[in-house]
């Protein structure tokens, strides 16, 4: 059986008035359709729901019980369409979101706590994955927005830097280096140095081999490893130093400590990035939050 529901609507304001000519006037329509609609759904539900005399009308047992359910469905529809229209406008969803380590760190979390203020009705998925991942991510639908590192994609997107920090050098504090409040670009020769890969740190690897590879100073390369986590771990261990974003000295190591880079003019950058054909509605409204929220950082 289908239910129509404006008999529904018909029936619960005749319930409520106990009366024909309030619910009609409170309906905007005239006593003998209404009357009609009633019929027909007591005709289609095979039970009477009103006794109805010349003076008085009257819920039945059937009527008293219907009334919950009529009453039920009635605002689950109206929350469905309520719903319906948020989710067009952008109000509710789901946005899955990638992200770098690094961005996890601070970036990441900030913004996520933020939304959940001002976006409560969005619900957040979060993937952390390497940079080069993200793209691919991206490509599949398997994440909505991205927060990566400069690298060339092979697909069509779109991005907005949201982030620059300068890098800095990690290093065990036992280490001869750690004593000092500037470390110079040869004091890096031949030190054991853990670096990113050239696959999954792609971005770092870049950078910092194009710090060493015009100035003849060749750090001892013992380890590649994608995730700045792992990298200071061997850090910690005192394998080795390093050279990492800012935001990594909020990971509070024991044992390692961060000192300033011999230059002032090199900085890691996060992008936000996005699928150019975005249709998201959820996922603009976050992306559109997002932006704002980075400006007002840069701002103050």
């Amino acid at each position: 059986m289908i239910l129509d529901f404006n008999q529904l609507r018909c029936f619960v304001a005749v319930a409520e008035e106990l009366h024909f000519g309030r619910a009609a006037a409170r309906l905007f329509m005239t006593q003998p359709p209404l009357s009609r609609q009633i019929q027909l759904l007591e005709h289609a539900l095979g039970v009477k729901l009103f006794e109805r005399t010349s003076r008085t009308v009257r819920l039945t047992t059937a009527g008293h019980v219907f009334l919950t359910d009529a009453m039920r469905l009635l605002s689950m529809a109206e929350q469905a369409a309520t719903s319906a229209q948020r989710a067009s406008k952008g109000e509710t969803g789901r946005v899955t979101i990638g992200f770098v380590p690094g961005a996890g760190v601070d970036l990441v979390p900030r913004l996520v706590a933020a939304a959940q203020k001002a976006l409560p009705d969005i619900d957040v998925v979060l993937k952390e994955m390497v940079s080069v991942a993200q793209h691919e991510a991206l490509a599949a639908n398997m994440i909505d927005l991205g927060f990566v590192r400069p690298l060339p994609a092979r697909h069509a997107l779109e991005s907005l830097t949201v982030c620059r920090e300068p890098l800095l050098v990690a290093l065990p504090t036992d280490h001869p280096l750690a004593a000092r409040n500037h470390i110079k670009l040869d004091d890096m020769h031949g030190v054991p140095f853990v670096m990113w890969t050239p696959s999954g740190g792609k971005y770092f690897y870049g950078l910092i081999t194009g710090l060493f590879s015009a100035s003849g100073v060749m750090p001892n390369y013992i380890q590649h490893l994608d995730l700045s986590h792992t990298i200071l771990a061997l850090v910690r261990a005192g394998l080795g130093v390093s050279i990492m974003p800012t935001s990594s000295s909020l990971i509070r190591f024991e044992n390692v400590v961060f000192r300033p880079l011999w230059r002032n003019d090199v900085f890691a950058e996060t992008n936000m990035t996005w699928r150019s054909d975005l249709r998201n509605p959820a996922v603009e409204t976050f992306r559109h939050f997002a932006a704002e929220h980075f400006a007002k950082k840069i701002r103050t």
